[in-house]
């Protein structure tokens, strides 16, 4: 749907209305910022991988959104999404409907400006643990399918081989030359049956009779009866074929349909459905640049006129055993029962789950709905690619972000109060306080998150930036106090330490007011070379 709209004559002032979280340790947003206060790790060790990692593992009920669910979709739209979503959905879920509910009469208010609103979810890795799920089961269907197949019992071919009345010269090594249940026999045998069940006669004529199952058409007037009545005949056909045989389930009926129902954009278009929106819904993936790309991406889409409001989130499923080892192999994981810190001993990052909603619009448009903004002022946004190394920034990719958020904002880097650190804990660290040496001055304080919440590889840039915006606040001293990082002062590295900068560590910090709030900085360096910078104003 095109919406015509003419450009605003003027800049328009975009705030922040409302905002949630699921993260480790947090189910909600003042759980989040409680755990913040205190600066203290929320990670926890993963057992099935020994309790050697340390994972940021989501603290999350989704049973607790179903009567919201219910009441707008009746009593199935619950049941639905329990059954058939994995961690992506749940959470954007979770914090999108805590978001709105933060906000006494914000759900009505993005229904009236639909459609001229955009929802945007970002994600990592897809839902990895579906993904992998979905792989160990059409790997179990086909050792399972193949294996009947390729039983001499019912496969002449391979009987006469095993009896050297013919010999295959092709034929693999035969399993049994292997020790039993050893691992190395059970690889053999998956090849061993791959290749006998394509010298199956009987296979062939299997697969022959459900051809003529599967080639019938839909026919009648009413195709929707019609179409239903054949996938049941289609389905009573087929069990029958495999009772002929007395055959397994075949591998491609073991694999669960919830692959398809947990595509990349799903969290977005199930944010469309569960509001009831018609504006635009797009999955997204910058990997940690994620959050600040899509604040851009709003930006853009608030100032251009086309729309009001942007929903954006970002949602990271639940560590997988798959997930850390690959961050391990890559060099990027930390080993072992110590969590590894920014700033300090450099050794390396820790996975998280969870996710992070935020909903920004235009005051102009949230005015007649008499709703005020949180303290929190979006002033502008960057993003830039680095083209260089996947993993390893150089300068001039992430400093043409922050230039570009810097002239978007239309402001100037010596008014910068806070900045936060896309800081990983590893030797990019040092890195990067090179790189913003022109863009965060002496007297503004430094923070970085990661050692409390772990990396979310897409929702960690929205979980910093709540941290870091949600969490200062304005006293009734007319001064701001500064939410920690976490960070032992005892543990920074010597040679960061050595570039004297205001460090925001273990304790909370109180600063004096500016007259016209506190100026933030964000930076987010993502896998790949996707760079974004945020800069925003709390007052």
């Amino acid at each position: 749907m095109t919406i015509n709209s003419s450009s605003p004559s003027k800049r328009r002032k975009v705030f922040l209305y409302a905002a949630s979280v699921v993260a480790p340790g947090a189910s909600n947003l003042d759980e989040f910022l409680s755990i913040v206060e205190k600066g203290e790790s929320s990670l926890s060790l993963k057992k099935s991988l020994s309790s050697l990692f340390l994972a940021g593992i989501p603290k999350f009920d989704f049973f607790k959104y179903k009567n919201w669910l219910e009441e707008r979709h009746g009593p199935k739209r619950f049941t639905l999404l329990n059954e058939k979503s994995g961690d992506l959905v749940k959470y954007s879920m979770g914090s999108l409907i805590d978001a709105i509910n933060s906000r006494p009469g914000l759900e009505r208010a993005i229904k009236l400006l639909d459609p001229r609103l955009t929802i945007q979810y970002a994600n990592g890795l897809a839902d990895l643990p579906v993904i992998c799920k979905a792989a160990r089961e059409t790997d179990a269907g086909f050792f399972q399918w193949n294996s009947f197949w390729a039983d001499p019992v019912r496969n002449e071919k391979c009987k006469a081989h095993l009896n050297g009345e013919s010999k295959d010269k092709n034929a693999p090594v035969n399993p049994n030359t292997f020790p039993v249940d050893s691992f190395e026999r059970y690889e053999s045998l998956k090849v061993w049956n791959a290749y006998w069940i394509d010298q199956s006669d009987l296979y062939q004529k299997y697969l022959t009779e459900l051809k003529e199952i599967e080639v019938l058409p839909v026919v009648g007037i009413d195709i929707d009866a019609a179409k239903l009545a054949l996938i049941r005949s289609k389905t009573k056909a087929r069990k029958i074929l495999l009772d002929k045989y007395r055959a397994p389930t075949p591998p491609w009926e073991s694999t669960s349909p919830n692959l398809l129902w947990n595509v990349p954009n799903v969290s977005a278009a199930q944010a469309s459905m569960v509001l009831n929106l018609h504006g635009t819904s797009t999955g997204f993936a910058g990997a940690c640049a994620s959050f600040g790309t899509m604040i851009d991406n709003a930006l853009l889409e608030i100032q251009s006129g086309r729309t009001d409001l942007a929903i954006i989130g970002a949602t990271d499923a639940n560590p997988s055993n798959e997930l850390i080892s690959a961050f391990y192999n890559g060099r990027l994981a930390v080993l072992g029962e110590s969590h590894g810190v920014p700033f300090c001993d450099l050794r390396g990052t820790h996975i998280s789950g969870g996710a992070c909603t935020w909903i920004i619009a235009a005051e102009d448009a949230m005015k007649k709905f008499e709703i005020e903004p949180l303290s929190v002022e979006i002033l502008g946004a960057g993003v830039s690619s680095d083209a260089e190394h996947i993993i390893t920034p150089s300068k001039e990719g992430p400093k043409l972000a922050i230039r570009r958020a810097f002239e978007n904002a239309d402001i100037s880097p010596s008014k910068i109060n806070l900045w936060d650190m896309h800081a990983t804990g590893t030797p990019g660290d040092w890195n990067e306080f090179n790189l913003i040496e022109e863009f965060a001055p002496k007297s503004a304080y430094i923070s970085a998150r990661k050692g409390i919440f772990g990396h979310g590889m897409s929702v960690g840039g929205g979980w910093e930036l709540t941290a870091q915006l949600l969490g200062t606040k304005k006293t009734d001293k007319n001064t701001y106090q500064l939410l920690p990082s976490g960070i032992n002062p005892a543990n920074v590295n010597p040679k960061i330490s050595s570039l004297n900068r205001n460090l925001l560590l273990d304790k909370v910090v109180e600063i004096p007011a500016p007259e016209d709030g506190l100026v933030c900085g964000k930076l987010s360096m993502g896998l790949g070379g996707t760079t974004s910078c945020v800069i925003a104003r709390v007052r």
